[in-house]
């Protein structure tokens, strides 16, 4: 039977290799019987929950001919989720007891697979969350094996026997408390330590750690704290943390150095502190789209086609646009599109390929807030070009423009003029249309609201204007939209 691909498993960013590195790392520790923890660094929305959502399917899928299940053992934990609990011991217990009982999120390609994760979640299940019995009632309290208490000369009932045994255990574990605040978070700790190491036994558990740098600083250094102790105390464990390296630091800084310190002191303790929980991080790559893009967001391309420009790589311009802010920023640009065109193209009357380009340019600009009303386009005479002008030399919206429009032919003096001397056209299926290039000065220019450049040919003219109507539409509601 066909397996039918998943939208969210669609790599557009080709991170396959990536991911394969990371697979490696945990394979090399795994074989050589190695603890560790090592991160997954980027910034904020540049795809690191999508990287460990992909190396948490794939340990699953690596099987081992004499280990039921597969050799490992793989836990996701999203420390933000659950940062309203104090104690992040208590949030883990809870993520994973939701983790497990939430089998059909984990039920992969195939039915092999499905089977695999029915025996690791047997062997989680009998060696961790049952050993923790407490945590229905109160995460914080163990219950303390009866056999250790000895009440002579009780004749009663049976339930009587029961409810005198645990009162007594309650007075037990408070005059334990008077000497020991802590006692019932030490309990609990070497309750979950107990059941990881028979977990540890059989297979290699691999615990993937994931927006730690959404926390607040006091609870993200609480998590990396309780993960190290974890660490330290049970055999054959992998911890693997996305996280944007900078914020982590920040929360260090926040919480242990003083603003008087030296910058070089500084950068230098924080580096110690961060070295006892994670040995060595793995830097995410830049973002490279690939033509998954199209299968990923069938609907954003569902309203266009080539109309009335000339056939164009439309991948390769969504590449050039999308290159300047993070696949999280890009992801929301093109729902936002998506809603926009839905809405404004309900009559399934569709637009070129063009219009959607500037879109995505317009979108991005806005969303990197990008000046309009003070760029304009401008002739250098002496180079012979025609560029996009603003006061910021360094404005990577300028220089994505300007790449778009790159090939347009300018002849000296002119903008635009006539098919003698700037072609505007080119024969392309017995058809005359205005080329790309000119198609987006054009856009520019008419969404401002001049009408400097235009097309000699009216039958070309009245369709560029068409194009430029709807998306004086477009941009009017997407302004409005705030998501």
């Amino acid at each position: 039977m066909e397996e039918i691909q998943r939208l969210e498993d669609i790599d557009i960013l080709n991170r396959t290799e990536f991911i394969g590195k990371i697979i490696s790392t945990v394979e090399y520790h795994s074989k050589n019987s190695l603890k560790t923890s090592f991160s997954i660094q980027g910034e904020w929305g540049c795809g690191k929950s999508w990287i460990l959502d992909r190396v948490f399917e794939q340990l699953y899928d690596i099987q081992d001919e004499k280990i039921a299940g597969g050799r490992y053992c793989v836990f996701r934990y999203n420390a933000w989720k659950y940062d309203y609990y104090d104690e992040p011991l208590i949030s883990l217990l809870i993520s994973l007891k939701e983790q497990f009982e939430a089998s059909e999120s984990v039920f992969f390609k195939s039915q092999k697979a499905q089977e695999n994760y029915k025996v690791v979640k047997k062997l989680i299940k009998e060696s961790l969350l049952d050993c923790i019995e407490a945590i229905q009632k109160s995460p914080l309290i163990n219950v303390i094996d009866s056999s250790l208490f000895h009440i002579s000369g009780l004749i009663c009932s049976a339930a009587t026997v029961k409810r005198k045994i645990e009162q007594y255990k309650e007075t037990i574990k408070d005059e334990i408390r008077k000497y020991d605040p802590h006692y019932d978070l030490n309990t609990l700790m070497n309750s979950i330590i107990e059941g990881l190491n028979k977990i540890a036994d059989n297979k290699t558990i691999v615990v993937l750690v994931d927006e730690l740098d959404r926390c607040l600083p006091k609870h993200a250094i609480k998590v990396l704290e309780r993960m190290h102790h974890i660490s330290q105390n049970v055999n054959n464990i992998q911890f693997i943390y996305g996280i944007d390296k900078t914020q982590i630091e920040n929360n260090v800084a926040h919480i242990f150095m003083s603003e008087n310190n030296n910058e070089k002191i500084k950068q230098d303790r924080i580096k110690k502190y961060l070295s006892k929980f994670i040995s060595f991080g793995l830097q995410v790559p830049k973002a490279e789209y690939s033509n998954e893009i199209e299968k990923k967001y069938p609907s954003l391309f569902s309203s266009f086609d080539n109309i009335n420009t000339c056939t164009f790589d439309i991948i390769e311009k969504i590449r050039i646009i999308a290159a300047v802010v993070t696949p999280r920023v890009l992801e929301q640009v093109i729902q936002k599109i998506i809603l926009a065109n839905g809405i404004l193209c309900q009559n399934n009357e569709k637009q070129d390929f063009s219009v959607l380009v500037y879109e995505l340019f317009y979108a991005i600009a806005q969303e990197s807030n990008f000046d309009f009303a003070n760029s304009h386009l401008n002739n250098d005479y002496h180079q012979q070009i025609l560029e996009l002008r603003n006061h910021n030399n360094m404005d990577p919206i300028r220089d994505i423009f300007n790449t778009l429009i790159a090939s347009n032919p300018v002849m000296y003096g002119h903008i635009q003029r006539f098919q003698t001397d700037y072609p505007l056209w080119i024969n392309h299926d017995s058809r005359m249309k205005a080329i790309f290039e000119s198609s987006m000065l054009f856009y520019f220019e008419r969404t401002k609201g001049n009408e400097t450049f235009y097309f000699e040919d009216k039958g070309i003219q009245k369709e560029m204007e068409e194009n430029t109507a709807y998306l004086k539409q477009f941009i009017s509601y997407y302004v409005s939209l705030d998501m």
